[in-house]
């Protein structure tokens, strides 16, 4: 039995849906927030993105960016990320999960960081997938030269699921000269021996340089 919420992308995990290849380069944001965004990299069908916080529009702004590498799906978004609240939401299904029998295990995410000066850069980034089943939360922050990350964080074995539905969300905190370039969320699949391997570097990212109404309702209650 298949545990999803109800916003996967319709025939995803029977193998019916057709969906547009995400690409190799940037999307913008006014392509993805557009309402009507869909695409496919890998097995993971992304859609129904959403914006819900943008203190200073750097999100509406934002060149976003698709990378699988091993079992792991990475979507970045680059901006001058400034002091203020930023949130937005998306869904993630796996292509024909029926007959492939693959499934979401784990998730971590990140920032970039800007020059290090008087306790900047200074952020915390937040991931939570929710389901039908369990929901998963994974945290990293930074202040000036320390870093924490608590990711991955994984699902139940028994419980992994094949659609979860997202809150991406970085508050970066009200000091001088604070700033972050870029985000990053990172969602691992299963493994036959269900071993998880690292995350998909931001850095890397870098380098290369309707959704549900559970998820609708969750998310306002934050703000």
């Amino acid at each position: 039995m298949f545990n999803a919420p109800s916003g996967g992308f319709p025939g995803g995990v029977e193998g019916t849906a057709v969906v547009a290849a995400c690409g190799n380069g940037f999307v913008a944001a006014t392509t993805i927030f557009s309402g009507s965004f869909a695409c496919q990299i890998g097995d993971k069908i992304y859609s129904n993105f959403f914006l819900t916080n943008d203190t200073s529009g750097a999100l509406s702004n934002a060149n976003f960016l698709f990378q699988n590498i091993g079992a792991n799906h990475s979507l970045s978004a680059f901006g001058a990320f400034i002091p203020g609240t930023y949130t937005f939401g998306y869904t993630m299904t796996v292509f024909d999960a029926i007959n492939t029998g693959q499934s979401l295990a784990s998730i971590r995410n990140d920032a970039l960081n800007a020059a290090i000066g008087a306790g900047v850069p200074a952020w915390t980034k937040t991931l939570t997938a929710l389901t039908n089943g369990p929901t998963i939360t994974t945290e990293s922050s930074r202040a000036g030269l320390n870093q924490f990350d608590d990711g991955p964080v994984s699902f139940p074995v028994a419980a992994q699921p094949v659609v979860a539905d997202f809150i991406s969300e970085l508050f970066v905190d009200n000091l001088p000269n604070n700033f972050t370039p870029g985000i990053n969320d990172t969602v691992t699949q299963k493994f036959a021996e269900e071993s998880v391997p690292g995350p998909l570097p931001l850095l890397g990212a870098a380098a290369a340089f309707g959704f549900s109404r559970k998820l609708r309702s969750r998310i306002k209650q934050t703000v």
